[in-house]
């Protein structure tokens, strides 16, 4: 009997290892989804400006149990318009970007080692915060951003291959568009009236995320972001981390325009 149930036990782990998830893909924007939003702050007026940016964010999202990284690279350029009053700020703002994704490792002649496929996205976002304003420091107390990603090009007939394959150790995830929402709150650290330290901290989710039956699929992320503007420049940095280790790191530029 003994013999019996190591048999069956052995079966079972064939049987469900066969049937297991090896390898998520999804998007290559997702993990570098916050995009930094220059706000000014208020100086005891109304006022208004627009922006134009650009970026390079550097990411890797985990395969295999963390046993490996694939990489990607992104270059963003956008613009947005914001509105700054006592106590909100609100923006809007569009932006396109290309990507490149590298798969490490090869994958049972479907992938092959160090396969890099570019990708385009478009984009954009609204948001609006609410503001504590005092003389030396303003305090974005609560604010809530909604954005959407479309992305297409050579990564994502890549990843409809990969359907077609029909291998069920692969899964494809939110392949072509992301709709997302994030709650954040910022500290403005202000050296006069138009040179500011800020640092914020953010947490959102995909509200567009189709689940997959046979995968438990979390799709948070979060990150921090800080920004230096002197005059009407400003330098930002911005780290995230989303499910499945996938991280990124995003440096930038912004520019008023007036």
């Amino acid at each position: 009997m003994k013999t019996k149930y190591k048999i069956l036990l052995v079966a079972n782990l064939i049987l469900f290892s066969s049937c297991s998830i090896n390898r998520v893909y999804t998007t290559g924007s997702y993990g570098s989804l916050k995009s930094y939003t220059e706000k000014a702050h208020y100086n005891d007026k109304r006022s208004s400006s627009i922006y134009v940016s650009g970026d390079v964010s550097f990411g890797k999202h985990t395969q295999e149990a963390e046993n490996f990284d694939d990489v990607t690279t992104l270059a963003e350029v956008k613009v947005h318009k914001r509105i700054t009053g006592k106590h909100y700020n609100f923006y809007y703002g569009l932006g396109a970007s290309y990507g490149v994704y590298r798969f490490t490792k090869g994958y049972e002649g479907l992938i092959q080692n160090n396969e890099k496929k570019g990708f385009y996205n478009l984009n954009l976002k609204t948001g609006l915060n609410y503001t504590m304003s005092r003389r030396i420091i303003d305090y974005r107390f609560i604010g809530l951003e909604v954005a959407y990603h479309n992305e297409f090009g050579p990564y994502q007939d890549k990843l409809s291959d990969l359907l077609k394959s029909n291998n069920s150790e692969l899964l494809i995830v939110n392949q072509k568009s992301l709709f997302s929402f994030n709650l954040y709150t910022e500290y403005v650290f202000k050296f006069s009236k138009k040179d500011a330290l800020s640092i914020g901290f953010y947490i959102g989710d995909l509200i567009n995320y189709k689940k997959e039956k046979n995968y438990d699929y979390s799709t948070d992320f979060s990150g921090i972001t800080v920004g230096l503007r002197l005059d009407r420049y400003t330098i930002n940095l911005i780290t995230e981390s989303a499910q499945g280790s996938i991280k990124s790191t995003k440096i930038g530029l912004t520019y008023q325009l007036f």
